[in-house]
């Protein structure tokens, strides 16, 4: 008894004083999902015991009844029981006594049991959906490995398109289909595959269809004829509900309407001219026709009564222009020559860059014998002259023939086109002047010219650019006979502040004064359908409103015409598509409490020759039809395609406004003015035509019926009474 007291006299003592805890670095631990896991941190040798413990995963203290801790065999243990894939990642433990406190970490993995495919939290819906319309697949997936997913419309995939886009974002996964069309119709399938298998749900898209929708239908096939203007122009009338938008192929290439080509033509092959195609697509369908290119005399052209193609034979070429080979910087000349008589009315040359012209300051010099010799002479021979030259002859009856040739133009492998190694811009120089200042190489050494809001600066000329004078937009153009290149750079109020003696310093900078343009408009030209941005920074104390002005007409914000405005008085009016409207004085007025200021400028569009505002060709017809719809038939022309809008009794026609149009028992709802709006960037032209009532036809005799008639069972037949009105 009194050794067994010793002893624990001995362990007391071996207690005293307590030691902080200390934990060796862990091994990692790797489990399935669904087991129990224990994450075990051994404590070190003469470790004192801890007295709190805390595990943590993240930020998260675990606790809870999968959670339990304790301290056994030397180590601070964690049980997780029933593992899942959320419970991957790092542990951390913070163990503590009185002595002091310790950390440690470590990392669990847990794997998925095989077998475990994708889940489907949200699965497919039937679906009802109007044709035309738009609709949107959406389901939510949990996997434990990464999932890929596939779409199958009736075992077909689904892919990334014009109708269809494919959309992922967490756990959700969407197809999204505008417009819904009837091969819509049917069953559609997600699956979602991982490494362990496949899972699938899907659902039936019903596709509704209102009675009044038609397909697209040719009323009159397309027909390709060769104007006057030597231009191919696309003709056919196509009928279907919702309106067909039509889309032009030239040789399986699609085109857009004012494209231009170099048409060539052989005179024993009519096909030369390429054949063309009109895709007509709504929600119901589509349709197609094709056509070659009618030319005047061949055999097998089509000329209607009312043809637009010029008649007679075109000029004859006895000799054509041939092939040239040129080195640069050299001089060339290319000669034709026309049998005559009878004379051609004209002949124009045109090249890669467009029209060739002649006269004082061009390279080009046009000449011709008087014998029905033509050539065009190049001098100082550059890079935009390789590559194709036509000669037209057009005679008084507006035929044209066509010769061609290929130029080949060769220069040594040292040249190169201008290029600005470093952009232009304002540098304050030691002497208080402002230098302009850039970098530009390029062989032969390019030859520079210089413009201050748009005009040149020529050297020998004197300038008074002192002051707030200076300020504006300059530029600087490099040019060698391979091309040009430019940089422009604004000269601001912060470039020159130091250099404003005090009354202009003052001028600048009072307060109690009208608005000053720091930066002015600057006449400018574009190219008609661009987009073009007006830019002016004017002074802001006190702070103006800003008006723009096309002409005398104030400019509304609208979805053509946008206004911005930033910090520092910088004002930008946006015009999204340039019309021939467009092209007139610009000025922009900025006004405070102690008066106004105005910039102008002009502003003006390089137009393609063969643009032309749209016309009727046959006005609008409107006609009931016997399904109680009102059928709009009207031919209208334009380069480049005029866009149509609806309008019943001055009110547009939206896609679904023909509900209620044609929701009417009697027909009445039907009757009004219809007009038809057809725009182009060339202007607007519309005409009108009125439903003005109908007629019991056992009453009164009707004229000759415009449509078939109804069967004898229909409990009404009427006729419509159709006046047109040109506008």
């Amino acid at each position: 008894m009194t050794l067994r007291s010793e002893v624990s006299d001995l362990t007391l003592t071996l207690t005293q004083p307590q030691a902080a805890p200390l934990l060796l670095k862990p091994e990692n631990v790797s489990a399935q999902e669904g087991d129990d896991v224990i994450l075990s941190i051994p404590l070190a040798s003469g470790s004192g015991e801890p007295t709190s413990i805390i595990w943590t995963r993240g930020d998260d203290q675990l606790v809870g009844e999968r959670f339990s801790s304790s301290t056994q065999r030397g180590a601070v243990n964690l049980t997780v029981r029933n593992a899942t894939v959320e419970d991957a990642g790092r542990y951390s433990l913070t163990t503590q006594n009185d002595a002091g406190q310790a950390h440690s970490d470590l990392l669990l993995e847990v794997r998925t049991r095989p077998g475990d495919v994708p889940v489907f939290l949200r699965r497919l819906n039937d679906l009802a959906v109007k044709v035309g319309t738009r609709t949107r697949f959406l389901v939510e997936v949990r996997s434990p490995t990464q999932v890929k997913v596939s779409w199958e419309q009736e075992g077909k995939p689904v892919l990334e398109g014009e109708r269809f886009h494919l959309l992922h974002e967490g756990s959700f996964f969407c197809v999204d289909v505008a417009p819904v069309t009837l091969e819509d119709a049917g069953i559609w399938i997600c699956r979602a595959h991982n490494s362990n298998g496949v899972s699938k749900c899907f659902c039936h898209l019903n596709v509704l269809v209102p009675k009044a929708y038609k397909a697209p239908q040719f009323v009159e096939e397309l027909v390709a004829l060769l104007t006057q203007q030597g231009t191919v122009s696309l003709e056919c009338k196509v009928v279907g509900v919702p309106t067909p938008t039509l889309k032009w192929f030239k040789d399986n290439q699609e085109i857009k309407a004012g494209d231009v080509f170099a048409l060539s033509a052989n005179p024993q092959d009519a096909t030369s001219l390429g054949t063309y195609t009109c895709e007509a697509t709504n929600c119901m369908g589509k349709a197609y026709s094709t056509s070659r290119v009618h030319v005047v005399g061949k055999e097998g052209s089509v000329q209607p009564a009312d043809s637009i193609v010029p008649r007679g034979p075109p000029p004859v070429f006895c000799k054509e222009l041939r092939n040239e080979k040129a080195k640069i910087g050299g001089k060339l000349t290319l000669e034709c020559k026309v049998t005559v008589p009878p004379w051609p009315k004209s002949i124009t040359w045109f090249n890669k860059g467009g029209l060739v012209e002649g006269g004082e300051g061009s390279r080009y010099h046009l000449t011709a014998d008087g014998l029905g010799s033509y050539s065009v002479e190049v001098d100082q021979i550059e890079a935009v002259d390789d590559g194709d030259w036509k000669c037209v002859a057009t005679s008084d009856n507006g035929v044209k023939g066509i010769s061609s040739c290929t130029v080949t133009v060769s220069y040594p492998k040292n040249y190169k086109k201008p290029k600005f190694l470093e952009s232009l811009k304002a540098i304050l120089t030691e002497e208080g002047l402002v230098s302009f200042e850039c970098k530009v190489v390029g062989y032969p050494t390019p030859q520079l010219r210089w413009f201050k809001d748009g005009q040149e600066l020529k050297p020998g000329d004197v300038y008074q650019l002192t002051g707030t004078n200076s300020l504006g937009s300059y530029c600087c153009i490099a040019k060698n006979c391979m091309g040009e290149t430019s940089s422009t750079a604004e000269l601001t109020v912060e470039d020159i502040q130091s250099q404003l003696n005090e009354e202009e310093r003052l001028q600048l900078f009072s307060t109690n004064q009208p608005p000053r343009f720091l930066q002015g408009l600057k006449s400018i030209e574009a190219k008609i359908t661009d987009p073009l941005r007006f830019t002016v920074q004017v002074s802001v104390s006190p702070q103006p409103t800003v008006a723009w002005y096309r002409d005398d007409e104030e400019v509304q914000e609208s979805e053509k015409y946008k206004k911005e405005q930033e910090t520092k008085g910088i004002c930008h009016l946006v015009i999204k598509k340039l019309e021939l409207v467009d092209q007139a004085e610009w000025r922009c007025v900025a006004t405070n409490d102690y008066g106004q200021s105005v910039t102008s400028c002009f502003l003006k569009l390089a137009v393609p020759r063969h643009y032309k505002k749209p016309r009727f060709l046959e006005n609008l017809r409107a006609v009931l039809s016997e399904e109680g719809a009102v059928n709009l038939e009207c031919k209208v022309i334009g380069v480049p395609q005029p866009t149509l809008k609806w309008y019943k009794d001055g009110r547009e026609l939206k896609p679904g406004d023909i509900h209620r149009i044609i929701s009417g028992q009697d027909g009445t709802c039907c009757l009004g003015t219809y007009t038809c709006e057809a725009s182009n960037c060339m202007g607007s032209v519309s005409s009108s035509a009125s439903l003005l009532g109908f007629e019991d036809r056992g009453q009164v005799k009707p004229p000759e019926p415009l449509r078939p008639l109804p069967p004898p069972t229909a409990h009404l037949v009427r006729q419509t009474s159709l006046s047109t009105i040109q506008e």
